[in-house]
């Protein structure tokens, strides 16, 4: 049961969580196991904006008719129960929003909330999302990590470590491959068999494509592309990734999101395939 973990070497756009997203439900469009998206970001709500449809925690503020009741859920309310030890693998789910049952949820990072601290509060919970991770891990068949964009913090390197799957993501620029080249030099964690590069946002008319990047990386069959794709965008501003997949699951060749439709659905089986690779030991 790999855990397959999106990241970024720069601090800047990369449409990482984008493409975790697209990936990861296609795949379980397409796929009976089960599957989860775990974010490990801070104040971040694109995972949000592409699935979540109701507040749960506007509803129970309501029920309680206390409006500044904390309820924890997601990862934070996780978090606060590995301190104390509670955590099994079957409760992951019940901090997670499901997006298609038996199929795909999603367990929501760390968010600002009224009347507490945030920001040093996150600091102290995120030292228990590699148990999270871990204990995920035993529950469900595949585990996307949304990773912070950094390789100074102590928590990324532990995750990076435990992961089967390492995506990359980069821009389809020179000067970020390069870096890309460059730091896999001096990490260890980045010189192992298990990276796979990403470009979000792909241009297939840019001199940089495929069979460029992969000449100049020395890489073949390691590079994923999801292109940009203009209803998928508006989709995961509206809540309607889910249903977007549902309903391009058949598309015709003709139709203009064919190329989106196909470049992810090759991405995640990419992702398959170098598992298979992983556990084989080829």
């Amino acid at each position: 049961m790999p855990i397959i973990t999106f990241w970024s070497t720069i601090n800047k756009p990369t449409g990482q969580t984008m493409s975790l997203a697209a990936i990861a439900t296609k795949m379980a469009v397409e796929h009976t196991n089960r599957s989860i998206i775990i974010s490990t970001k801070y104040n971040d709500d694109t995972l949000e904006s592409c699935f979540k449809v109701s507040n749960n925690k506007n509803v129970i503020q309501r029920l309680t008719k206390t409006p500044n009741i904390e309820v924890d859920n997601g990862i934070d309310g996780l978090a606060k129960l590995a301190y104390s030890g509670r955590v099994l693998p079957d409760i992951i789910q019940n901090y997670a929003q499901t997006i298609y049952k038996n199929r795909l949820d999603v367990l929501y990072g760390y968010k600002e909330v009224t009347d507490r601290p945030s920001y040093d509060e996150y600091l102290k919970l995120k030292q228990k999302y590699k148990e999270i991770i871990t204990n995920a891990n035993k529950f469900y068949d595949f585990v996307f990590v949304d990773l912070d964009k950094t390789i100074k913090d102590d928590m990324v390197k532990e995750i990076l470590r435990i992961s089967d799957v390492i995506v990359v993501n980069l821009e389809q620029k020179i000067n970020m491959i390069n870096d890309f080249m460059e730091l896999r030099k001096n990490q260890e964690l980045l010189k192992k068999d298990n990276i796979l590069l990403n470009i979000g946002r792909f241009d297939n008319f840019s001199k940089y494509n495929i069979k460029n990047i992969s000449r100049y990386t020395g890489t073949k069959k390691d590079i994923l592309t999801i292109p940009y794709n203009t209803l998928y965008f508006e989709a995961a501003s509206e809540n309607r990734v889910a249903d977007l997949f549902l309903k391009l699951r058949k598309v015709n060749d003709a139709d203009r999101n064919a190329n989106f439709i196909k470049q992810v659905n090759e991405a995640g089986e990419k992702i398959i395939y170098k598992i298979q690779e992983i556990q084989m030991g080829v």
